[in-house]
């Protein structure tokens, strides 16, 4: 009998024993995947830089043991390395840095990212982010990524030139006084403005329309989409603006020939274009740039005299798949909020942040060098109440790639005969042909 209890007791020994050890291994097993280093996509060697840095801040502030390795792509390369991860399942990330326009590709079925909707409505960023923003990555009332860029359109201009000329910024307030200007001062050298085809979008949501409805549907407002459009064709049959040429007013040699020869006077683009691309690609003309607010449209179409627009935009999304989401989450969260790392992205020429509480940090109002000492910031808080609303739809990336590689450019330069209705119409129906699996049509 004794031994029996004895039996008994070393049984029941071994078996919490072997209880122990198991709870020990899922502990270990549990630390280890904790542990194992984030995976970041983002999409330029600045972003690359910028994100090393404030890991290192996010160590000392709030996780210790927190690990990244960062992956920089190009901006063009970053859909395609998403999509061989999203349909391979083979060394995906666990955070992308997605730009709004290259997001809507993802929004057919299912989408292959975290649903933040319920994780941002506990967060500050809920009420600090600027409104206007936060429908970039959000599709059928739910929302997938926070942006990080406030992405607010204004006037780029060389002050030099215009002083030469005698152009004041209240000379050219609206695009009438615009464009009375500019006939007056175009020589056979010279344009006040380079055409790009971005300027439609920038344009038509100025005026207080978009691309896409509420429901994503194309050109709801159609006519308003034809009239802005035939508006950027007469400035170049005016010769109020010219074409950049191929690569268009993001390549090197756009600047290289007509930004450097004084060619062009004026770039109509985001806070980034000139906080990080002007900067970068003309160094020559350090101190003689400027922004001003966009000339206001004053017809009765336009709703309301809005001096700013949108234009594209990069956030933070989670994908679906990864096996650290609360962790991922807790790190963005605080990146947007943080009020250093929101300054330090805007003092590190990537891009002014839209999350509206750190605005008040007094390093925003340095005066910038490169911009003769104006105070960007003030212009851009100033200016980001009135911008729009965007919406976003699966079928933006499509109309981006077919405005720019097919219509834009052969309409505005006219030598074609494709007039702006012909252009819209042969969207609508490769965009139609693609969405039903049939091989697209060419151009009219």
């Amino acid at each position: 009998m004794w031994n029996l209890k004895i039996v008994y007791i070393i049984a029941t020994m071994n078996l919490k024993s072997l209880f122990l050890a198991t709870v020990l291994m899922t502990a270990s097993a549990s630390l280890v995947q904790a542990a194992a280093p984030v995976q970041i996509w983002v999409s330029s060697d600045a972003d690359q830089k910028y994100y090393q840095n404030m890991i290192e801040v996010y160590r000392q502030k709030v996780d210790k043991d927190f690990q990244a390795e960062i992956k920089s792509y190009g901006f063009t390369e970053m859909p395609d390395k998403l999509s061989i991860a999203v349909k391979s399942g083979i060394n995906t990330p666990d955070i992308v840095q997605f730009d709004e326009i290259f997001f809507s590709l993802y929004l057919k079925g299912n989408v292959p990212f975290v649903d933040l909707t319920d994780r941002l409505a506990a967060s500050h960023l809920s009420t600090g982010l600027l409104p206007q923003r936060k429908g970039l990555f959000t599709w059928k009332g739910r929302t997938y990524g926070i942006p990080q860029s406030l992405s607010e359109v204004v006037l780029w201009y060389r002050a030099d030139v215009f002083q030469d000329l005698g152009i004041s910024p209240n000379d050219i307030n609206t695009w009438d006084k615009f464009e009375a200007v500019s006939k007056r001062i175009k020589t056979d050298s010279r344009r006040m403005i380079v055409l790009d085809w971005s300027y439609l979008d920038i344009l038509l949501r100025q005026r207080g329309y978009d691309f896409f409805g509420s429901d994503g549907k194309l050109f709801p407002d159609s006519a308003i989409v034809a009239q802005t459009w035939q508006r950027i064709v007469n400035w170049s049959k005016n010769d109020i603006g010219m074409l950049p040429g191929q690569g268009g007013i993001f390549s090197p040699d756009f600047f290289a020939n007509s930004v450097a020869s004084n060619g062009i006077l004026s770039i109509i683009g985001a806070d980034w274009y000139g906080l990080d691309i002007i900067q970068n690609m003309d160094p020559s003309h350090k101190g003689k740039w400027r922004a001003m607010p966009l000339p206001v449209w004053t017809d009765s179409l336009s709703r309301g005299r809005r001096n700013t627009s949108s234009f594209s935009g990069q956030g933070l999304v989670i994908f679906k798949k990864s096996q650290q989401v609360d962790r991922c989450w807790k790190f963005i969260d605080w990146v947007m909020t943080d009020v250093d790392a929101n300054v330090q992205r805007y003092l590190q020429g990537n891009s002014f942040p839209c999350y509206r509480p750190a605005w008040t940090d007094m390093r925003f109002a340095r005066p910038e060098p490169y911009f003769g000492n104006q105070n960007l910031a003030q212009l851009l808080t100033d200016g980001a109440p009135g911008m729009p609303f965007t919406t976003q739809s699966p079928l933006h990336a499509m109309v981006v790639n077919f405005l720019r590689e097919q219509y834009f450019n052969d309409v505005v330069r006219g030598g074609s005969g494709t007039t702006v209705e012909q252009a819209m119409s042969g969207i609508q129906q490769q965009i139609k042909n693609m969405t039903s699996g049939k091989k697209p049509d060419s151009k009219p």
